[in-house]
C-alpha cells in the first residue's frame, strides 16, 4: 500500500527530461489523506458506465472498479503470490510533458516483491492514441527514478483464458486458509508419492477438502501450477522451494 501522504512540489522536485518542444518533468506524486483511501471517486450512483465493489481476499476490503477489465486485473492479482498488495486509483500525478502541465490518475499501483509497479488498465484499441502513447513513454521513463514502474496492461490480456478461470476457481474454493493438519497430510502424501494431482484431489484420495487444500496453497504461494493451462484431471501441483 502507498504511503498515505502527499508528496510536496515544493518539497521534493523529481528528475528532468529535455524533450525537443520544451522542458519535462514530474512536478510531485501526491497520495490521497487515510480517510479518503483514493485519489479520486470510482463508485457513484451518477456513473454512466459500469461499475462495482470487489470483495479482494488479498486485501481485506471492497476494491472498487470502474471497468470489467479492472475488475479482472483485481482478480489477477489476487491470485499472485509475487502481489503483497495492491491498490485502486491509489495516487495523482503532476506532470509537464511539452509544456504544458497535466494530471494523470493511475488505476492501480501494485506492490511486488521486487518494487512498486503503477497499471494503467486500457483497450489495446485506445492506447495508440497519439496523447495516450506520449504520456505512456514519458511516464515510463521518467517514474523510475521516483520509485515506480509505469505499466499499461491491456484489456485482452487481463481476460486471457484459461488464466482468468484458473484465478476464479481458485479464488471460489482456496481462501480457507490450510490448518497443520492437513498441511501434514499433503508434506506425507508428496514425500510417499512424489507428485500431487488435481484428479486425486478431485477422487477425495487427499480426503474431503483435497481440493480447497491444494488451491489454498497455490493461492499462498506454497505451491505452483502452471495457470496458462487449464486446470484439469493431469494438473501437477509442484512445491515452490523450500515449502516442503
Amino acid at each position: 500500500m502507498p504511503n498515505t501522504r502527499t508528496v510536496s512540489i515544493e518539497q521534493f522536485r523529481g528528475p528532468t527530461f529535455e524533450t525537443s518542444a520544451n522542458l519535462s518533468r514530474i512536478k510531485g506524486i501526491h497520495f490521497p489523506e487515510p480517510s479518503q483511501m483514493r485519489s479520486r471517486r470510482v463508485v457513484s450512483r451518477s456513473n454512466a458506465r459500469s461499475t462495482g465493489k470487489y470483495p479482494s481476499w488479498k486485501m481485506g476490503r471492497m476494491m472498487h472498479w470502474e471497468s470489467i477489465h479492472e475488475l479482472n486485473a483485481f482478480r489477477l492479482l489476487d491470485c499472485d503470490p509475487n502481489v503483497t498488495s495492491y491498490c485502486e486509483q491509489p495516487c495523482q500525478i503532476v506532470y509537464v510533458l511539452d509544456g504544458v502541465e497535466r494530471l494523470h490518475y493511475p488505476d492501480i499501483i501494485v506492490t511486488t516483491t521486487a518494487g512498486k509497479q503503477l497499471w494503467e488498465v486500457k483497450l489495446r484499441s485506445n492506447a495508440s492514441e497519439p496523447e495516450v502513447l506520449a504520456r505512456t513513454a514519458f511516464l515510463s521513463r521518467a517514474l523510475p527514478r521516483w520509485g515506480y514502474e509505469y505499466q499499461t496492461v491491456f484489456d485482452e490480456d487481463l481476460a486471457k483464458q484459461p488464466r482468468l478461470s484458473n484465478a476464479n476457481l481458485l479464488l471460489r474454493l482456496g481462501k480457507r486458509a490450510v490448518n497443520d493438519c492437513e498441511w501434514e497430510g499433503v508434506r506425507r502424501t508428496l514425500a510417499e508419492q512424489g507428485e500431487l494431482l488435481w484428479s486425486e484431489a478431485t477422487s477425495d484420495n487427499y480426503g474431503a477438502k483435497g481440493r480447497e487444500i491444494l488451491l489454498s496453497l497455490v493461492l499462498r504461494g506454497i505451491l505452483t501450477i502452471d495457470m496458462d493451462s487449464p486446470i484439469s484431471s493431469a494438473t501437477e501441483f509442484v512445491p515452490k522451494n523450500g515449502s516442503f
